[in-house]
């Protein structure tokens, strides 16, 4: 079967954008939706919420950072 047949059960070879879809990529609008602080206590190892203790932000993990490290 080759991708310019008509059969319903074909995905297309090629996707094509409308006009409508041209802009800001999906990805940039997302990113503009974090909130910073929540990407700070995100654990860069396994992505869990880290605990912050004094100035530290440790991770169950092990994984951890010092006041120096996100400042």
């Amino acid at each position: 079967m080759t991708p310019e047949s008509d059969a319903p059960d074909a995905s297309p070879a090629i996707l094509l954008l409308d006009d409508a879809d041209i802009g800001e990529p999906p990805l940039a609008a997302a990113a503009a939706v974090v909130d910073p602080g929540v990407v700070v206590l995100t654990c860069a190892n396994c992505g869990a919420q880290m605990d912050e203790r004094k100035c530290k932000l440790i991770c169950r993990c092990g994984y951890f950072l010092s006041c120096s490290d996100y400042y």
